[in-house]
């Protein structure tokens, strides 16, 4: 028990370092999160227009009509801009208890991957180090790569990066902790 619990917080904090270079020390997603000069306009307009907070997708047609209506509709949006805006009323530089989460998160995250590793038949670094590829990929393909299929993510490729290296890092060191 001493074993899965010093990996799971080892292995969350190399997920959390992780996280924290790829977003911010190397700021691979850099391109997800582009600065405008128009943005100031365009926050006063979205607050002008009395926009409620969530998440939108601009550039389809209006959900309440009718399947007819709205087939008709879709032609009107066909090769014309579109946008998925993400939109906050309040910006909070807080980060306490976003890290809290994400650091107990990560912490789970390795808890389960080690528990993966002891199901293994033939526990060799090989197989380890594939398992911990075999599941950043999934994690890649269900959530980033999906995504990136519908709304076009420009931060793709720093997604794959994070399916792999941490996922690396997990595999080599639990190797070493579950024999």
């Amino acid at each position: 028990m001493k074993r899965k619990i010093l990996f799971s917080i080892l292995g969350g904090l190399i997920i959390f370092i992780w996280q924290f270079l790829s977003h911010a020390g190397l700021n691979l997603h850099k391109s997800a999160s582009e600065y405008t000069p128009k943005q100031n306009e365009i926050l006063t307009k979205l607050q002008e227009v009395g926009l409620e907070e969530g998440k939108y997708l601009l550039g389809q047609p209006d959900p309440s009509k009718s399947h007819e209506e709205m087939e008709k509709e879709w032609s009107n949006y066909e090769n014309k801009p579109w946008a998925v805006i993400n939109y906050q009323k309040q910006m909070s530089m807080n980060m306490a208890m976003p890290m809290i989460r994400g650091i107990l998160v990560d912490i789970l995250i390795a808890f389960l991957m080690f528990w993966l590793f002891m199901q293994q038949a033939d526990k060799n670094l090989k197989n380890r180090l594939i398992l911990a590829l075999i599941v950043g990929q999934i994690v890649f393909f269900f959530g980033s790569y999906t995504n990136f299929i519908w709304y076009k993510d420009p931060d793709i490729f720093a997604y794959f990066l994070d399916a792999i290296v941490p996922w690396l890092a997990l595999g080599f060191i639990g190797h070493k902790m579950a024999k």
